[in-house]
């Protein structure tokens, strides 16, 4: 009875050894995350993506770009880019932003003295995420007007020849999966046919129990 009481033992202590680096693997957290100044498309012709960070491991770390100044003129003068991104202990940040903005596209003049965007995901001590982000938007005119921007996201500003979305917002939070996303664009511009324009892009996801979370984009 004392050897079968032994051998229990033993196997039962054998198979916890086993069984822990499989639910710690199953409990790590992984990030992914990426950040970039600016974005465009202009017939083709012109396809850049300036201080893009790139994308974040998924064992976390951080990330940055920055560029003084870009200009193609006469589509496009930005100044101070920046942007970064880093992930670690149960969370994701993404950050970026460019200073006085000028975008010219068809007949589409739009200016702003700042535009910068932030994204960030969480995992809580339990294991839930969540999900936030915001944009700073100052002084944006379009074709020399005012725009009064709400502080809702996606705000979008009427055009004839396309879209402006004004902090433009995408989330996605899964608390059975253990997954959050979160993507800010400060400013997004499509004129029809022509060009997409993507200003200040803040990128982040987690994931609480390792099932892989990611970046998503606007649709």
């Amino acid at each position: 009875m004392t050897n079968l009481c032994s051998i229990f033992r033993q196997s039962f202590a054998a198979a916890t050894l086993l069984a822990f680096p499989l639910f710690a693997k199953a409990q790590t957290t992984t990030y992914s995350g990426e950040a970039a100044a600016a974005r465009a498309d202009v017939l083709g012709l012109i396809n850049v993506s300036l201080s893009d960070t790139g994308a974040l491991p998924s064992s976390g770390g951080s990330l940055s770009a920055s560029l003084l100044q870009f200009q193609l003129q006469p589509t496009l003068d930005l100044n101070l880019l920046s942007a970064a991104t880093s992930g670690g202990n149960n969370q994701t940040a993404s950050q970026a932003s460019v200073t006085n903005v000028s975008i010219n596209v068809a007949g589409v003049h739009v200016t702003a003295s700042v535009l910068a965007s932030n994204a960030t995901v969480t995992c809580d001590a339990s294991g839930n995420p969540s999900a936030s982000g915001s944009a700073n938007i100052v002084d944006l005119k379009v074709n020399g007007l005012r725009v009064d921007v709400s502080s809702e996201p996606n705000f979008t500003v009427p055009l004839l020849v396309g879209s402006l979305v004004i902090n433009q917002q995408s989330s996605s939070v899964d608390p059975v999966a253990g997954t959050a996303n979160m993507l800010v664009n400060a400013l997004h511009l499509r004129v029809n046919g022509v060009a997409d324009v993507v200003i200040s892009s803040s990128a982040a996801g987690i994931s609480c129990g390792g099932n892989g979370g990611g970046p998503i984009s606007p649709e």
